[in-house]
């Protein structure tokens, strides 16, 4: 181990990558070094445009065309990578570096087969036949967790980890020597991401291969590397162990985004944002890149170019101060410092301490609230199958209170947020808002419900008209409805801006949304939101597409709008850590239903529902005191047409019993799991499913199905034996099951819920 960490695999060396543009070069990295050595994992961090991506994309010399490499050098295993091209750099590609990128959706041609692309990637590199391709594509599936026969599947029938994943295999085809993976779980919720980086993790100890991540997710790259690289406008400003670089920072900027970071695990403390945005790399500032955001900076600091200082052993950091870090890490942790720093920089940071929750009035209760979407049943039409997206669902919203609404992707918290400002028509249930149910509004009834309920999306990219300016956008509310018009209009305009903490206004009013940053479009579809200082708003991950050091900003102004103007949010996100930070309560959704409801604190440090549990251990923990252990297989959430039976959770759950609804389907899928383990079932046929029975040929004799079938039980909780009653039928096994119902919520301790077997109610 030890002289294979003396070995280096890649020696990044004074890297420099410029875009040509008409207004002259962007000097997207301007100078860069790091080395990574065989089966070492080098996290990449930095907020959007500092160079991350640029540096990993000029390793494979997929540049666009206006870029080029001015300086510098980038040797891999001895060989020097910058002067390659053509048929030379093609060679390296795939079969010595291999590249995951952010989106897998769009990695996959959507109209050949996963296997087919797999393959061919395979034979542009060596000489293989189909049959040994096929059989190599298999065995990269069964690694990273996909069974063999989703190979035949287009991209579109996989769900998104599941193209993830493909894609994984296909950069593990040509067993390359380094993997580069840009943001490759961005898009995923916790649970597939978990297992996602737990199967990385697993494959580069398995085969020796070393790993460039790059990522703004800095509880990511804690779980997941050795060492990490801070980025910050096209420099590296800190390099070192992953766990003593954020344990222990030396450069201010690491320390910003350590600050900026919520953790689920440890103490719960204030979060602070960096104010500003990275400098324009057109024309870069003459001395640290950060001194126009940094607490500390000086006149020496804004003049020249820190150089990078040995702060340790493997470690490197670009300040001129490093002897004064004890008074710098003190100071960065306070919110004052980068209020100063806020303040040079014309813009507010909005502090919001933590408090003690207040009960308040009723601004929303729903009862039984139901959404269904009929599938359609092919050519001809008449299927009468659903999606049951939301089923059936009771909450409540008090005046003054953060809800938290968490879940994986496809547990219907998106569709439960639009149907409560009526973006979607409930199927049924009831939505009460200031005692009328909603459903039924009309015209001006409904108009003026639309004042009270206001919404945030994701993207703030696609949310703001492109041809309005920010005036125009934020007042268009107050026209529509009426409220203001003329100088009043604008002082309630530059009253909103002000107060989402875009000051002073005046400099952002005539602006159009291409020409702010992301944090600043977010804070503008904040200032449109409260512009009509509504009841509620529904935020549906209003922080998910931002980096992290602006994230802070958003959360700390929805609890600042929480206390300053009794506005009440429903926070929709699959971000626990977030949701910890900002949530009076939380409620935990499943496929459709809540499957746990009460104080964030209470949910969280006692997490009752085992879904809650499993959520949990897939998130990853920003604190490096806190080591988790990588959460290897938690299978996929079933399908909302095909609902399980009883409880939605049971056959992802270790601690189902014999009555929270086993059935055929999870006798099925062990099969599945014993083939893609490679272990001999011969003596068991194709199953055949009849309603929640399964019947199971013998070829080998019942006697040794009924032994076959026993192994592949045992691999389940002991529970899906016992629920099961075998019988014969002619050369076959018939499984019986029985019918469960979905178990309902009950009261284990004041304002806390669980829908689950495992709890016996409280005393009222």
């Amino acid at each position: 181990m030890k002289d294979m960490a003396q070995k280096t695999l890649l020696d990044v060396r004074d890297l420099a990558i410029h875009y040509r543009t008409g207004a002259g070069p962007v000097q997207a990295v301007d100078g860069i070094d790091f080395t990574i050595a065989p089966g070492e994992a080098l996290g990449l961090v930095g907020e959007s445009g500092c160079g991350k991506t640029t540096a990993a994309k000029a390793m494979l010399k997929l540049l666009p065309p206006n870029g080029e490499i001015p300086r510098g050098a980038i040797d891999f295993a001895g060989r020097d990578l910058v002067p390659l091209q053509g048929e030379d750099m093609r060679r390296v590609r795939w079969k010595e570096i291999a590249w995951i990128s952010q989106a897998a959706m769009n990695a996959l041609d959507p109209v050949y087969r996963v296997g087919d692309q797999i393959l061919e990637a395979m034979q542009a590199h060596i000489q293989i036949d189909k049959a040994t391709g096929w059989a190599q594509a298999e065995d990269l599936f069964r690694a990273v967790g996909l069974d063999p026969s989703r190979l035949r599947a287009y991209p579109h029938e996989m769900s998104g980890g599941m193209k993830q994943r493909a894609v994984i295999a296909m950069a593990m085809a040509l067993q390359p020597q380094l993997l580069i993976a840009d943001e490759p779980t961005t898009a995923l919720d916790v649970v597939t991401q978990a297992q996602i980086l737990s199967r990385l993790a697993r494959l580069r100890r398995e085969r020796g291969m070393a790993l460039l991540f790059i990522t703004h997710d800095i509880s990511v790259v804690v779980q997941t590397c050795d060492r990490v690289a801070v980025m910050y406008g096209g420099k590296i400003m800190e390099t070192g162990p992953v766990r003593q670089v954020f344990g222990q920072p030396f450069h201010p900027y690491t320390m910003g985004l350590t600050n900026a970071f919520p953790t689920l695990e440890g103490a719960q403390r204030e979060l602070i944002s960096i104010p500003g945005t990275p400098p324009n790399l057109l024309n870069p500032p003459a001395g640290c890149r950060f001194a126009e955001r940094c607490p500390f900076a000086t006149d020496r600091c804004r003049a020249e170019e820190p150089a990078q200082h040995p702060v340790g052993d493997g470690r490197f950091a670009a300040c001129h101060y490093p002897d004064r870090v004890e008074e710098f890490r003190r100071t960065a942790a306070t919110n004052d410092a980068w209020v100063e720093v806020g303040r040079r920089l014309n813009e507010e940071l909005v502090a919001a301490p933590l408090r003690e929750r207040r009960e308040g009035a009723e601004v929303l209760k729903v009862e039984g609230l139901v959404k269904h979407f009929p599938v359609a049943g092919g050519f001809f039409g008449g299927s009468d199958d659903k999606v049951h997206a939301v089923d059936g669902i009771d909450l409540d919203l008090q005046a003054g209170e953060i809800l938290g609404l968490a879940g994986e992707s496809g547990s219907g918290k998106t569709t439960t947020g639009e149907m409560l400002v009526r973006l979607q028509e409930p199927t049924d249930g009831r939505i009460l808002s200031e005692g009328e149910d909603i459903a039924h509004l009309k015209k001006g009834d409904l108009k003026a419900f639309r004042r009270r309920a206001q919404m945030m999306f994701q993207d703030p990219y696609q949310t703001l008209n492109p041809r309005f300016t920010i005036q125009d956008i934020v007042g268009e509310p107050l026209t529509i409805h009426g409220l203001a018009r003329g100088a009043d209009k604008r002082a309630r305009v530059v009253q909103a801006l002000e107060r989402a903490g875009l000051k002073p206004a005046a400099t952002y009013m005539e602006r159009f949304p291409h020409e702010l940053s992301g944090g600043q479009r977010q804070r503008v579809a904040i200032a449109r939101a409260i512009v009509l200082e509504p009841r509620f708003i529904v935020a549906d991950e209003p922080v998910s597409m931002l980096d992290v050091s602006i994230r802070a900003g958003v959360l700390n102004l929805m609890r600042h709008f929480r206390d300053e103007m009794g506005i009440s949010f429903v926070y929709v996100s699959h971000d626990l850590p977030t949701i910890r930070y900002v949530a009076d309560r939380t409620a935990i959704m499943y496929l459709g239903e809540i499957v746990e409801v009460g104080p964030t604190e209470k949910v969280i440090a006692e997490r009752k529902h085992p879904y809650t549990q499993l959520l949990l251990d897939a998130s990853p923990e920003p604190d490096p005191s806190v080591e988790k252990p990588p959460l290897e297989s938690a299978g996929e959430i079933p399908s909302a047409v095909d609902l399980p039976n009883g409880c939605r959770f049971h056959n992802r759950c270790p601690l189902a019993t014999v009555t929270c609804g086993w059935e055929g389907r999870d006798v099925i899928a062990a099969l599945a799991e014993r083939d893609l383990l490679e272990r001999p079932r011969d003596a068991l046929g194709v199953p055949e499913r009849d309603g929640l029975d399964l019947r199971i040929p013998a070829p080998k004799g019942v006697a040794a199905a009924r032994a076959q079938l026993a192994e592949v039980l045992a691999a389940r909780p002991p529970s899906l034996a016992e629920a099961a009653e075998v019988s014969e039928d002619g050369a076959a096994l018939r499984l019986r099951f029985a019918a469960q119902p979905s178990p309902r919520r009950r009261r284990i301790a004041e304002g806390h819920e669980v829908a689950c077997v495992l709890y016996p109610e409280a005393d009222a």
